[in-house]
């Protein structure tokens, strides 16, 4: 009898035709929300994509990433509060006692929103963008990807590393309007410095002539800018655009060498000079 009894009472509890009509209009209207918040998000996504794939400035590369991943949080976050809506849930309780662990939480983990804030205004003032290379206390590279906790920065020999914003302190950005290629070499005492310039000055406004595309200003030997222990130094330089230095280094140096070769002109080493008594 009182099973019987507990059966009835669980049919007519969950099991009544309307009640039925109920699961069914519920179930179909939570599935419409995940599959509109599915295509929301997917679509903005292709687009992003697009935009990605066109030739853009670095500060649109940097934030339109950013941009795509707070959408799809919004979009999660509207998509659930309509889910419990369809159910019936009560969403402004559970939104309320949401930001009150928000705030425990922020209180708990300074770090974390120091970096937010960090990463914040890092994108805001345009500091960094993806693409640029920059030198930071523990490693230089390329930046990859710039997030509102943490950027990317991959080194020269393919490690890519993770560095919170918060640590972002002070950093050297060589991607920005221009830089200097600086080339420094030494010549003998013995020699004549001002006939070894003078070689270095032909080099130098013959490789710019061929590569003003690469340069803002033309190339500048400087003089004798030390006396080491075994000869004096002499340095080059030259404004060329970012990115550039290094190429523009490397090229200068082996002309040099085959310039001095050629010249007679002597690079020193180092050397001894002994007094016997």
């Amino acid at each position: 009898m009182f099973w019987h009894e507990l059966g009835k009472s669980l049919q007519e509890q969950f099991f009544d035709g309307h009640r039925f009509v109920n699961y069914a209009r519920s179930f179909i209207n939570v599935i419409l929300v995940i599959v509109v918040a599915w295509l929301v998000t997917r679509l903005f996504n292709i687009i992003i994509r697009g935009l990605l794939r066109s030739k853009r400035p670095g500060r649109f590369r940097t934030v339109m990433p950013l941009v795509q991943s707070l959408f799809g949080y919004v979009v999660l976050v509207i998509a659930l509060i309509m889910v419990l809506r369809v159910i019936g849930v009560d969403y402004k309780a559970i939104l309320a006692g949401a930001g009150v662990l928000g705030l425990a939480i922020g209180f708990g983990a300074q770090t974390l929103v120091k970096d937010f804030i960090s990463g914040f205004f890092t994108l805001f003032e345009g500091a960094i963008a993806v693409g640029d290379y920059i030198t930071t206390p523990v490693v230089e590279g390329v930046v990859e990807k710039i997030g509102l906790r943490t950027t990317q920065v991959r080194a020269f020999d393919g490690t890519l590393w993770t560095i919170p914003n918060g640590e972002l302190t002070s950093f050297g950005n060589r991607s920005r309007e221009f830089m200097r290629a600086i080339v420094t070499f030494d010549v003998a005492y013995e020699q004549n410095p001002e006939r070894a310039m003078a070689v270095a000055q032909e080099v130098a406004l013959l490789w710019y002539e061929e590569n003003k595309a690469r340069c803002l200003e033309p190339p500048l030997v400087q003089g004798l800018i030390n006396f080491g222990d075994s000869g004096m130094g002499v340095r080059i330089v030259c404004k060329v655009k970012p990115m550039e230095q290094w190429q523009a280094e490397r090229e200068l140096r082996m002309r040099l060498k085959r310039a001095f070769d050629q010249a007679g002109v002597e690079i020193p080493f180092p050397r001894r000079v002994i007094y016997q008594r």
